[in-house]
């Protein structure tokens, strides 16, 4: 599992800076920050989904995009908790998008690993064994 959870956090660190670019350039063009987190994750789930399936777990799964999607709608009610409580405390909200990135990672690898790319019934296939 240590060899999957490295491979999501670097491919997490691509997707994550994909995000903050959304969210930053949603705030600067005066979105809240529950628009411009909203706006973030859309955005990136597409791109987050080929690149977490293809680099993290290795193999495609059937109907996994709607758990992919509904897995990210957790974590953007998760996030959107956390920059209104950033918020209500007088953060910056671009400093506050930095904060909430990194519980968020964790609660997204739990999901993924558990809900959205489990393993089917002959068990964990891992193309990236090696890594």
């Amino acid at each position: 599992m240590l060899p999957q959870a490295l491979r999501f956090v670097v491919t997490g660190g691509i997707n994550t800076a994909f995000g903050y670019g959304i969210y930053a350039a949603c705030i600067y063009l005066g979105a809240g920050y529950a628009l411009a987190s909203g706006a973030s994750i859309v955005c990136g789930v597409l791109f987050s989904y080929k690149t977490t399936s293809a680099m993290v777990f290795g193999r495609g799964y059937r109907g996994s995009l709607a758990r992919f999607i509904g897995g990210y709608a957790i974590v953007y009610l998760f996030s959107v908790l956390i920059l209104h409580t950033l918020d209500g405390l007088g953060i910056d909200p671009y400093l506050a998008g930095v904060l909430a990135a990194a519980p968020c990672a964790v609660l997204s690898f739990v999901l993924l690993k558990l809900f959205v790319f489990r393993a089917g019934p002959h068990g964990p296939i891992d193309r990236h064994s090696g890594l």
